[in-house]
């Protein structure tokens, strides 16, 4: 298994629940201070609000901003890899455009784009025939396997930037089992937290991490030691939100070389696209 898939399985748990890095969903006349809620009640608010989207009555582009950090055994910067990619609100595929300040080429483009559909088709079930602005069908799958596979339970209420949200947290279920039996057992080892927004019922930040470490072929081949992820989403307009920034950090060992990376990704210059019908 190659590191990249470290990686991507390590995302999983994120990319299950949220079924994508932006998304449109649907306003509800819910009382936004309701705390009669439970968790399962939030979390089926959320999956109406996906069923009842229309990605379609707006769009904005942006420029996602990427930095991967490769670090030594102590901490010290071995390299740094700047990435830049025009992406879109609604769920169509982001596009390379520079790789460390210098116009992505072709070939890194393409690469690029068949590494990503690769890693959707092997963890996220996407098909070669869908269209990604299509994908709704497939997030709110993912959604349901992430409420078969952690027992969600309600925090309580906190401020996020000025709006409220409901928190709950998530730990998983080991009594069902994913068919893929490493993911099943990294997912088993995933604790996090979501922050809800209660208005529109959207994600609005989410935090995740291993509460143990993860090893494949008795620990023989490697072992995933630590992961961190802090995702926090922006809204743009009404129903219109997108990922504003990532924060993640690995510890992995591969046989017998550690690899430690830091990773962020921030989300810059929205823009309305304009087609030929107008805004």
């Amino acid at each position: 298994m190659r590191l990249s898939d470290f990686l991507i399985l390590s995302l999983l748990g994120l990319l299950v629940f949220q079924g994508g890095l932006s998304t449109v969903v649907a306003s509800s006349a819910a009382d936004p201070l309701d705390v009669s809620l439970t968790a399962d009640q939030i979390l089926q608010r959320m999956r109406k609000a996906m069923d009842t989207a229309d990605s379609g009555k707006q769009v904005q582009t942006f420029l996602r901003k990427t930095v991967v950090t490769d670090l030594k055994a102590d901490g010290e910067i071995r390299k740094r890899t700047y990435k830049t990619y025009r992406a879109y609100t609604d769920g169509r595929d982001q596009q390379l455009l520079e790789i460390n300040g210098q116009p992505a080429s072709t070939r890194d483009i393409a690469k690029d784009r068949a590494h990503n559909l690769e890693r959707q088709q092997r963890y996220l079930h996407r098909q070669d025939r869908e269209k990604s602005s299509q994908n709704s069908r497939l997030m709110a799958k993912n959604m349901d396997l992430f409420r078969r596979k952690f027992i969600a339970r309600r925090m309580g209420n906190e401020m996020l930037d000025g709006r409220p949200a409901y928190t709950i947290g998530f730990s998983p279920d080991s009594t069902y089992e994913l068919e893929n039996g490493f993911v099943d057992r990294l997912m088993n080892a995933v604790h996090g937290k979501v922050w809800v927004d209660t208005k529109e019922h959207h994600i609005a930040r989410m935090e995740m991490k291993l509460n143990r470490s993860v090893s494949f072929l008795g620990g023989l081949a490697g072992v995933l030691r630590e992961i961190r992820i802090d995702i926090h989403q922006k809204q743009l307009a009404p129903n219109l939100w997108v990922d504003e920034k990532i924060t993640a950090y690995f510890d992995v060992r591969v046989l017998f070389k550690s690899y430690l990376f830091r990773l962020s990704s921030r989300a810059v210059d929205f823009e309305a696209v304009v087609s030929k019908h107008g805004p």
